[in-house]
């Protein structure tokens, strides 16, 4: 399957990709390729133009900045995953990042880029034949959602393994565009809408992640899958410990990774023991607005998110 026709841009620092951006509107950037290439192929993504990233000095790397881990955008999963410092100090990102794919997606997949992908559906993300046997959906360019048949609104799911690890150790995202360079909270990082995930301008660069000193200690990833490789999370959940602080996040069950506040209000001082843990489970179903937006259904999404946050809390290391 071949890519359609695009125009290719190679800068080599971040301004000139911000300036090349902002003149080629509707332009795309472009890391590693394992996401944005394979919907291109299938004609689900259209970009008239890539901007590659991978000449660009500086956006790769682990670096500290005072007490801070600072990660570059082009780093890629599997480096992250082998970085003896992240794996002693935040396992929950490790695992997440080993749970990326397979070798190939690892090696050539950035941080960046799985933090920044785009959401899925099973309405969507399906070639440009099977997507012509009915009206297109509303995140295609149609009027509808096919999830929820509502006009004008898009359901589809975020479903990166790295951000609910990320949101859980409080990270940051670091942002250059043509504003200049600033810094803020993950979350804010995500719209909540399927159609435009990402809160970012259309000259906007992702950078890197840091993530504060204070977010060291105790962390769990865990995901379930059809396939234990290549698959998207059908759902994932993460969890941070330190002391009396908890936090917990979940991908792969609504529009944006989200944090489950009532549950973490409810464990807040809490010792997790397993009668603790298996009260509020049922907690975890209600964290986000879960809809049909795989083969699975919503109800076994739910349960899924439970079981899978006592998994990850009896995993904390």
């Amino acid at each position: 399957m071949r890519l359609p026709q695009f125009s290719f841009y190679q800068p080599t620092t971040v301004d000139e990709a911000v300036e090349v951006l902002q003149e080629k509107a509707g332009a795309r950037l472009l890391s590693g390729g394992t996401d944005l290439l394979v919907n291109m192929k299938h004609r689900v993504e259209l970009p008239h133009a890539l901007v590659s990233l991978r000449r660009i000095a500086g956006l790769r790397g682990i670096t500290r900045d005072g007490g801070a881990t600072v990660i570059g955008a082009l780093t890629t999963l599997k480096e992250v995953q082998n970085s003896t410092e992240l794996q002693a100090e935040y396992p929950a990102l490790v695992e997440a990042a080993r749970s990326v794919g397979s070798y190939r997606h690892q090696t050539m997949g950035s941080l960046g880029g799985n933090v920044c992908q785009n959401t899925r559906c099973r309405f969507f993300n399906q070639t440009w034949n099977w997507r012509q046997a009915r009206s297109l959906c509303y995140k295609a360019g149609g009027e509808d959602c096919h999830v929820m048949n509502k006009e004008g609104v898009c359901y589809s799911t975020y479903c990166g393994d790295t951000a609910p690890a990320l949101l859980v150790l409080d990270a940051q995202v670091r942002v250059q565009g043509a504003g200049g360079i600033r810094q803020f909270p993950l979350a804010e990082l995500y719209s909540g809408e399927g159609r435009t995930p990402l809160a970012l301008e259309p000259s906007d660069v992702v950078t890197a992640l840091v993530i504060p000193e204070s977010s060291q200690g105790h962390s769990c990833y865990v995901r379930h899958s059809l396939r234990g490789a290549i698959d998207f999370p059908i759902v994932g959940a993460a969890v941070w410990k330190v002391d009396d602080a908890l936090r917990v996040a979940f991908t792969g069950v609504d529009r944006a990774p989200v944090r489950a506040s009532a549950l973490e209000e409810k464990l807040q001082g809490r010792d997790l023991d397993e009668q603790a843990v298996r009260e509020v489970a049922p907690l975890a179903r209600k964290a986000a607005t879960v809809t049909r937006t795989t083969t699975q259904s919503a109800t076994y999404k739910r349960e899924l998110m439970a079981t899978l946050f006592q998994r990850a809390v009896g995993g904390l290391q």
